[in-house]
């Protein structure tokens, strides 16, 4: 049973509409790591291109719930949390696209995917939202899940005392942390802010930010082909304006705990797509890490 304060901060219920729009974005970022390897431009660059191509579907999203009836004036603040959101996940893009260059997709996805250990912590100590028996054990199998996905390719990077790897495998972690944030930022965001809103505004902050870091560095900024324009495009409606847009839209929902525990199913969705793209197979160990991931996916939709 939840606490008269905790019932005030989480909607106790959410309904099937929203377990499946936050399964969908998930699915969707899962394929992120697929296209920032075929975009061919910097790391920072191409989280810009993924913002930018997002903003109008993102605008069109926001003047369409302007033109909905408000229910008063609690929907117009949230201007800290939002900036909050769009520099941590301008951090976030950067830092896993970054390291698709010194590992491999399924190692960056499932590092890059262990913010939920972080977001719960961080939701319990500073939203108050402190997580269930079932979403603690919940958790506990999909960290284990990933342990079992991420142990026997980080054991193996170790073992060749690859410099590279060992670097982006670290970018990837820095990544989760950011992604943390992000998630925390974004659930505080929705207290007091429409979903659209939330995404047009943090997205056009990232954007500048991913831009600056891209100048700075003398990155590649402009595609050099025609699969790099489709690349950026689709990690902008795909991945940022369908996935993010969804998960933005279902946080005003679930509690930050829930939901980023299940965020942890783009890591799965990324070692699939890897594996059948770019014959990066998974061992039988990370093969049954999928599956508890699985059974964690199915436990938060219980709650």
């Amino acid at each position: 049973m939840t606490t008269p304060s905790l019932a005030l901060s989480r909607p106790a219920a959410p309904g099937l509409a929203m377990f499946v729009a936050l399964m969908t974005g998930a699915t969707c970022i899962g394929f992120s790591g697929i296209f920032v390897r075929y975009a061919d431009v910097g790391p920072a660059a191409a989280g810009f291109w993924r913002m930018l191509f997002a903003l109008p579907v993102l605008a069109a999203w926001t003047a369409f719930e302007q033109r909905k009836p408000k229910s008063g004036g609690a929907r117009s603040r949230g201007w800290w949390p939002i900036a909050l959101a769009g520099f941590a996940f301008a951090v976030d893009v950067t830092l896993y696209n970054a390291s698709l260059g010194f590992t491999t997709i399924a190692n960056a996805s499932l590092l890059g995917n262990l913010s939920p250990v972080v977001v719960v912590l961080a939701a319990w100590l500073l939203l108050g939202e402190k997580p269930t028996g079932r979403i603690l054990g919940a958790l506990m199998l999909a960290i284990g899940g990933a342990l079992m996905l991420v142990l026997p390719k980080f054991a193996t990077t170790a073992a060749a005392t690859s410099p590279g790897s060992i670097f982006g495998d670290s970018l990837a972690v820095g990544a989760a942390f950011s992604y943390a944030i992000y998630i925390i930022a974004i659930r505080r965001a929705r207290d007091s802010a429409d979903a659209g809103r939330i995404g047009l505004i943090s997205s056009a902050l990232c954007a500048v930010f991913c831009i600056a870091v891209a100048l700075l560095l003398g990155e590649t900024i402009l595609p050099q082909s025609l699969q790099g324009w489709l690349a950026v495009i689709a990690l902008g409606l795909v991945s940022h304006a369908l996935g993010q847009g969804l998960i933005t839209l279902a946080l005003g929902q679930y509690g930050a705990s829930a939901a980023s525990l299940v965020m942890v199913w783009p890591a799965l969705v990324s070692v699939l797509a890897a594996w059948a793209i770019f014959a990066e197979q998974p061992s039988p160990a990370q093969a049954f890490g999928g599956v508890a991931i699985l059974a964690a996916v199915l436990l938060v939709r219980k709650g």
